[in-house]
């Protein structure tokens, strides 16, 4: 028996402190250029400004690493939905609907700097591999994923396909 719960994996509570940081570090930006019309601010120590650089390659630095940060995955029906986007909008990000039966593959990948999922399957006649971050899961949801992925194996298995003759 599969348990259901664990066909479904999401980190969408961690979406309103993603959301919030973009507000936060663009009110230190806004500060930090503050402070340099203010002459002698910090000692006359040569600070001001650097931040307002600084945010912004951070920032770049945070999602080249992470990818796209939210991530949902449900698997329980016999679509499998994946859904990956950045916090502040969907617009920007990847989802996939794809038919259980039509998957090759399933992998969590965790060997490189970004751990992400490979999913391996059949569109238009022809295997092709997506792959989602899931750098920022934290490691009960990943073992969640993990769970999630082995039942999926488990379900396609040879032994649970029933053939008709």
């Amino acid at each position: 028996m599969i348990h259901s719960s664990t066909m479904f994996v999401t980190n969408k509570q961690i979406g309103k402190t993603l959301k919030l940081m973009p507000i936060l570090l663009l009110i230190l930006v806004a500060i930090d250029v503050l402070f340099l019309f203010i002459p002698g601010f910090f000692g006359g120590a040569k600070l001001n400004g650097y931040v307002a650089i600084a945010i912004p390659v951070l920032v770049i630095a945070f999602y080249s690493y992470v990818g796209y940060p939210l991530f949902t995955f449900d698997a329980k029906s016999d679509v499998v939905k994946i859904k990956s986007h950045l916090a502040l909008s969907t617009l920007f990000g990847k989802e996939l609907v794809i038919p259980k039966m039509n998957i090759t593959d399933l992998d969590i990948d965790l060997s490189g700097i970004r751990k992400k999922l490979i999913v391996t399957f059949i569109k238009q006649g022809k295997e092709v591999s997506e792959s989602f971050s899931i750098t920022i899961l934290s490691d009960r949801k990943l073992k969640k994923l993990e769970q999630a992925v082995a039942d999926i194996h488990r379900e396609k298995s040879p032994k649970n396909l029933h053939l008709f003759i």
